[in-house]
């Protein structure tokens, strides 16, 4: 049981249309869907239209650039169906470049990190929760080290929501 309401830049959810709601809202799953085409082409997916800047200060942002940059045309590489010739990380990436170019005010994400080492793993979450400043993040994740980051945690644990201290979330499982 739960009582209060949502709201989206300060509007009660109820009153959005659909389509606008649907453009201020992005997710991104534990498997990102990656097309067959360019690695630009895929983050542009997010916003028909943007510019070669805009698609390449996302992909920045999403830490993509550092192995993008190696491949031989950059972001203008193709890459397969499913992100054949990209790793499990390099994929995670692409698909948050996506979130980061569409600009919404509600992000949903489901293990952000899944497939990064610890250091990349701090990169990527140093740029994510400075993006979402002024923003509504919400992420699902095992990964302490994204828990630890976030400014409110819950446990998620025999159809209970628990809120859990600071304190304690060294102790997630």
């Amino acid at each position: 049981r739960h009582e209060g309401e949502i709201l989206l830049d300060r509007r009660p959810l109820a009153e959005w249309p659909e389509t606008a709601l649907r453009g201020r809202v992005t997710m991104l799953g534990q498997k990102p869907r990656i097309f067959a085409g360019s690695v630009a082409d895929n983050i542009a997916l997010a916003r028909p239209g943007a510019t070669d800047a805009e698609i390449r200060r996302a992909a920045e942002r999403a830490v993509v650039t550092p192995f993008a940059d190696a491949l031989p045309q950059g972001l203008d590489t193709d890459i397969g169906e499913g992100g054949f010739g990209l790793s499990g990380g390099q994929a995670h990436r692409v698909a948050l470049a996506r979130i980061y170019l569409r600009d919404a005010a509600l992000i949903l994400l489901d293990e952000p990190t899944a497939h990064l080492d610890a250091a990349l793993e701090q990169q990527v979450l140093d740029r994510l929760i400075d993006y979402a400043q002024g923003r509504t993040l919400i992420i699902a994740t095992h990964s302490l080290a994204v828990a630890a980051r976030m400014d409110r945690v819950w446990r998620m644990a025999d159809a209970a929501l628990t809120p859990l201290p600071a304190a304690a979330r060294g102790a997630i499982a």
